[in-house]
């Protein structure tokens, strides 16, 4: 009989076996203690390494500092200084100008359908051919003008660039060297490169 009882109880359901008792979870507090310190840590080494960000108004000061003193600023770090004179002074000058238009003026568009996407036309200006575009919302100081006719009155397309600080006529537009010209002199007829 004792062999039966033997049997049957190694045959019970795992349910009514006898369990061994769990163990309550206890929260390990100085884990968590040292991990929130490990991470802290961490984050002062990270803010004592890098230099805290620049306001743009620094930034600004910094590459005029750096202009006058005679350096010659980079591609990126010139367009910087023009986008930030800009935004912040409200100002663009003719080397400005070449740097955010976008147009190599050596070999300009042969109509505006050509000019990239962020020259907008403007509407009130439609006469004779003569047709404005600037340079979007962002800058739009920044002007060019397609022209069909040159002076003398041939067909010949040709751009104009804008001198957004044009005082008079004598410094009305821009070479393609962004240099000031005056109104109706050749330099500021930046003409169309036709196919021969």
């Amino acid at each position: 009989m004792r062999t039966e009882e033997k049997i049957q109880e190694d045959v019970k359901p795992f349910s009514q076996s006898e369990r061994t008792p769990k163990t309550p979870f206890i929260f390990p507090r100085k884990a968590v203690l040292w991990f929130f310190l490990l991470l802290l840590g961490i984050g002062l080494g990270i803010y004592a390494i890098f230099p805290e960000p620049k306001n743009q108004e620094d930034q600004l000061i910094a590459l005029i500092t750096r202009i006058e003193n005679g350096e010659e600023l980079p591609s990126g770090e010139m367009r910087d200084y023009c986008h930030l004179l800009y935004v912040l002074r409200d100002s663009i000058s003719p080397q400005c100008v070449c740097v955010l238009d976008g147009i190599n003026w050596d070999n300009p568009p042969k109509s505006p359908e050509k000019l990239p996407e962020v020259w907008e036309f403007f509407e009130r200006e439609k006469n004779m051919g003569n047709r404005k575009f600037f340079r979007h919302k962002r800058y739009p100081k920044i002007v060019i003008g397609i022209d069909i006719k040159d002076s003398n009155g041939n067909e010949k397309p040709h751009w104009h660039r804008e001198n957004p600080n044009s005082i008079s006529h004598k410094d009305e537009y821009l070479d393609k060297n962004c240099n000031p010209v005056k109104r109706s002199s050749p330099p500021s007829h930046i003409y169309v490169r036709t196919k021969k």
